[in-house]
């Protein structure tokens, strides 16, 4: 258990690496090199169609694949550091982070095996071409919808966990609480905030963590992080 406890640092710094990945694709790469100048243009299936087929999506599907394992180690390191203190809630943020492993996991496989799918689905009946990417694009949006909506709870129930005990940073506790909001947002808007807060919260997530731990991996008792 000490081992996998310290796992879950690596395992958010998993998460900051796809999330980098995700944010370069949005803000550089896709209105540079795939003609999406506005939220709008998502909505033209010609450009998802031909974005589908770039690199930069494989790569970001493959980061989802890798977020929904870092989410089953960070959710299992997260409940063994805090079961004796606060079973419930570790309990809770458990099944929170499973649930957005899932979405993570569904995501990623629609980005993978799913494309590769579509493509010769959609090759080989030009006809529906149109109607297959616009239900492959609609389900992706509901599976990484889940994926948000999991990981925001996840991060709200942590910051619930260091405030409760006393053992993460006030600063980062506030700030797992508005990057949670900015995830369970999804539940209501597509308005992806999250892409943002998660990067930053993943990253601080992962220096904290390492200040939580004992450097033999046994978990550190209850003291207060200023």
């Amino acid at each position: 258990m000490q081992a996998l406890t310290r796992s879950a640092g690596y395992a958010a710094l998993v998460i900051f690496t796809a999330f980098a990945m995700h944010n370069l694709n949005g803000a550089f790469i896709e209105p540079r090199y795939l003609g999406f100048g506005s939220y709008a243009d998502y909505a033209d299936l010609g450009k998802l169609m031909n974005a589908s087929r770039a690199v930069p999506w494989l790569l970001s599907g493959l980061g989802h694949v890798a977020t929904g394992f870092a989410m089953v180690i960070l959710g299992l390191g997260v409940h063994a550091r805090y079961r004796d203190q606060r079973p419930a809630a570790a309990q809770v943020a458990l099944a929170a982070a499973m649930l957005a492993a899932t979405g993570f996991l569904l995501t990623g496989i629609s980005h993978v095996i799913g494309r590769q799918t579509l493509f010769l689905l959609s090759d080989a009946n030009p006809d529906l071409q149109e109607s297959a990417y616009m239900t492959a694009t609609v389900v992706r949006i509901w599976v990484n919808g889940l994926a948000q909506i999991g990981l925001g709870w996840f991060a709200v129930q942590l910051s619930w966990l260091g405030w409760k005990t006393g053992t993460l940073p006030r600063s980062f506790v506030l700030f797992g609480f508005l990057s949670g909001a900015a995830g369970l947002l999804m539940a209501v808007a597509y308005i992806p905030i999250y892409l943002f807060t998660v990067l930053v919260w993943a990253l601080w997530l992962a220096v904290v963590w390492r200040a939580l731990v004992a450097p033999e991996g046994a978990p550190t008792g209850p003291r207060v992080i200023p």
